[in-house]
Order: C-alpha cells, then structure tokens, then sequence
C-alpha cells in the first residue's frame, strides 16, 4: 500500500484510472484495494469538477502522515538490502527489475 500511497501523491490528485493505468491494474481491483485506506481516513475520492464521470483520488492529511511513515521505513529496508547484497549488487538487481517494468506485457510479441 505504500506504493499506492505514494503513486497517488505523486499524481496530484489523479484519475483513478490514470492510478490503475500506472500500476497495471484492473480499475475495479483498484477500488477494492482503496477502500481499507479510505475506510482509515488515509484517502478520499471525489468527482472531477471538469468531469462528472471522473472519480479522482487525494490524500488526506492523515493519509500524508501515513505515507511520510512509510518512506521513512522504506528507506530503512532498502539501506539494510544494500547493506547485506551490496550496493553494486542492489543496484544491478534495481535496474534489472525497471527493465521488467518497463515491458508491455499486454501486446503480443509479432510474428516472426
């Protein structure tokens, strides 16, 4: 979830779809998945005021407590990661992974 948190405050208040789009996400997954954290005060959703049929996606103050918690964690783990493998080694497996990432595995490979 922190990568959720995080997602949506980079995005400033971003479509839940563009959210589903950015973390390769059903849309109705998405919402299961924020209804915990708006349930805890951590989110809320409201409609576009340009477009009534976009629901967007904000945290609340509570929500940015919670996120700056979770970054501070997240910075501890990474340190201990590089610690025990390395930081060349981290590196190396961080870019690796981006590289995944950056796959489209929706689109079928062409024929050969």
């Amino acid at each position: 979830q922190q990568g959720l948190l995080y997602q949506i405050h980079i995005g400033d208040e971003p479509a839940m779809g563009d959210i589903a789009a950015a973390l390769v996400m059903d849309l109705s997954a998405l919402g299961h998945t924020l209804k915990p954290l708006i349930r805890d005060g951590y989110l809320e959703t409201f409609t576009d005021p340009d477009d009534r049929r976009i629901k967007r996606v904000r945290l609340t103050p509570q929500g940015l407590i919670k996120l700056d918690e979770a970054m501070k964690l997240w910075r501890v783990a990474q340190q201990r990661f590089e610690d025990i493998v390395g930081k060349e080694q981290a590196a190396r497996l961080r870019a690796a992974l981006d590289d995944i990432a950056a796959l489209d595995f929706g689109i079928p490979p062409a024929a050969p």
